[in-house]
């Protein structure tokens, strides 16, 4: 385990740019490291998804759903597609509707 001195909060800041962490788990990493069983749950968890942008909004809505079945937050999908949880819910909840009229 890792002591936490002046420094320690400038590694966390760059751990938490680097891997695409909070806070909370950023310093898990730094006290803990990348092997710890804890950490790596993280690393697995976190989604990483390229080209949102040249989503439709179709596409982002079935995306989100299909991760919220997956077992992820709204939190985690709101970081991974850089909106507001609250955009996830509706998103999810329209595509919801669509799956039961089918």
């Amino acid at each position: 385990m890792a002591n936490w001195d002046e420094d320690s909060g400038y590694y966390c800041l760059l751990i938490a740019i680097l891997c695409n962490l909070d806070v909370y788990e950023s310093i898990l990493m730094y006290k803990y490291g990348p092997d710890y069983p804890l950490c790596q749950k993280i690393l697995k968890k976190k989604v990483r998804i390229e080209n949102t942008d040249k989503m439709t909004d179709n596409e982002v809505g079935a995306m989100m759903y299909r991760l919220r079945k997956a077992g992820y937050t709204l939190e985690e999908i709101s970081n991974a597609f850089h909106c507001y949880p609250s955009t996830v819910r509706r998103r999810i909840e329209r595509e919801k509707g669509k799956k039961e009229e089918t």
